[in-house]
């Protein structure tokens, strides 16, 4: 059964409301808050919400308070993304001191060692190994990713680190 989907906005009628009402839309948004830099993205998704659903704007009210309202959650959409981006880029530590080029070239030999060791370990230690020690996951988050026992993710890691730690240490006397 195919849905039927409300007709869009007739080309004529639509661009001659766009070109009329877009320095309306356009203060509106700045006026709730929406940032210089964002201000121009905001006025498309405004004018495509306009122009989707064209056939829900009630004739009997005006033309700019249906703008208005499309315009003001817009806005609030758009605050609530920025609002959100400003706390992940909080989120990011620092960047550490520069490093010489002799320690970045030990943290690469290492980094290289690390994944040789990783390739010959058993796929389940592993994949255990860099959900907890790389990617940061608890092991209640492991268990249920990959869908297994947390007694079985606890001795999984001990073990994934055992051997990990042990090649490394091999690996460091090799010349």
């Amino acid at each position: 059964m195919a849905l039927s989907r409300p007709a869009p906005a007739p080309s004529d009628e639509f661009d001659l409301v766009y070109r009329r009402e877009m320095g309306f839309v356009w203060r509106v948004l700045r006026y709730h808050g929406v940032p210089p830099s964002a201000v121009e993205d905001a006025v498309q998704d405004v004018f495509m919400v306009v122009y989707r659903r064209w056939q829900d704007w009630d004739q009997d009210r005006s033309l700019r308070s249906w703008l208005f309202g499309i315009a003001r959650r817009v806005a609030a959409t758009s605050r609530r993304g920025a609002s959100r981006h400003q706390r992940k880029l909080a989120a990011v530590p620092e960047p550490a001191a520069a490093t010489s080029l002799d320690e970045q070239a030990a943290d690469r030999e290492t980094l290289r060692r690390l994944a040789l060791v990783l390739e010959q370990l058993d796929h389940k230690l592993a994949a255990v190994f860099m959900l907890a020690d790389i990617e940061g996951l608890s092991a209640p988050e492991i268990a249920r990713e990959l869908g297994v026992n947390l007694n079985t993710v606890y001795w999984r890691l001990r073990s994934a680190r055992a051997r990990v730690n042990q090649a490394m240490a091999v690996q460091e006397c090799r010349p």
